[in-house]
C-alpha cells in the first residue's frame, strides 16, 4: 500500500536549531527552538516532496523556506503559509480541506496529505500527539490510512486512550479514517492535500 521512502524523525534533531514563535521573542521556541521541539511540519514537508516528486528537500532547505516565507512566526510551523510555498517551489497542486472523504480521494489518486492533529481536548486523548502536531498520510485502502509520524517512538500508541487505534508496521502507522477525523476535529483546516499536476 505504500512506497519505501525516506522517513525523517524530528526527535533525532535535538541539536538542529529551528526558531519559531517569533511573535513571542522571550519564549523557549523563539530562543532555543529546535527541529526536535517544533519541526514536525518540516519533516512532513521533506518526506512529501520525496514521495511526490523526483526531487529531494533537505531539512536545512525546508527550514530556510519556512523562515523565508514567514511560516515560523507562530509556535511551530504555519502550514497555511508553508504549504503553498512548497507547492509553488515543487510544481505541486495544493488545497486545504476539512473533509475526510476529500483526504481519501486525494490519497487514492496518488496524492499525499499533511494532517493537522489537535492533541488532547475535553473528552478526547490525542492519538498522534497530546498537542498540535503534523503527520503525513501517504496512502489508503479506504479502511485504513497509512501514516508517517515524524515523532514516532516505541510504545507511543499504547498509552491510555490510544490503545488499539493505530497499527504499526516498521516505520508505517495505520489508522482508520474515523480516528483521523476525531484527532483533527479541533483543527481548521484538518488536511493539506498535495498532488502532482
Amino acid at each position: 500500500m505504500e512506497n519505501i521512502m525516506n522517513y525523517i524523525n524530528q526527535l533525532n534533531y535535538k541539536e538542529m536549531p529551528y526558531l519559531t514563535n517569533l511573535e513571542c521573542p522571550d519564549s523557549v521556541l523563539a530562543r532555543k527552538g529546535t527541529v526536535s521541539r517544533a519541526g514536525c511540519g518540516l519533516c512532513c514537508a521533506c518526506m512529501l516532496v520525496e514521495g511526490l516528486t523526483l526531487e529531494q528537500l533537505s531539512l536545512e532547505d525546508c527550514r530556510e523556506l519556512s523562515v523565508r516565507s514567514g511560516a515560523n512566526q507562530k509556535a511551530g510551523t504555519s502550514m497555511e503559509i508553508l504549504a503553498p510555498a512548497l507547492a509553488e517551489r515543487f510544481g505541486l497542486s495544493y488545497r486545504p480541506a476539512n473533509s475526510t472523504q476529500e483526504l481519501l480521494d486525494c490519497l487514492q489518486n496518488g496524492g499525499q496529505a499533511i494532517i493537522n492533529v489537535g492533541g488532547d481536548r475535553d473528552g478526547h486523548t490525542g492519538v498522534f500527539s497530546h498537542h498540535g502536531h503534523f503527520i503525513l498520510a501517504v496512502s489508503t485502502d479506504r479502511s485504513e490510512v497509512c501514516i508517517l509520524d515524524p515523532s514516532y517512538k516505541e510504545h507511543k500508541y499504547e498509552e491510555p486512550g490510544r490503545e488499539g487505534k493505530v497499527r504499526v508496521e516498521g516505520l508505517f502507522a495505520y489508522t482508520a479514517p474515523a480516528v483521523l477525523e476525531q484527532d483533527t476535529a479541533s483543527r481548521n483546516p484538518a488536511y493539506y492535500l498535495f498532488s502532482r499536476h
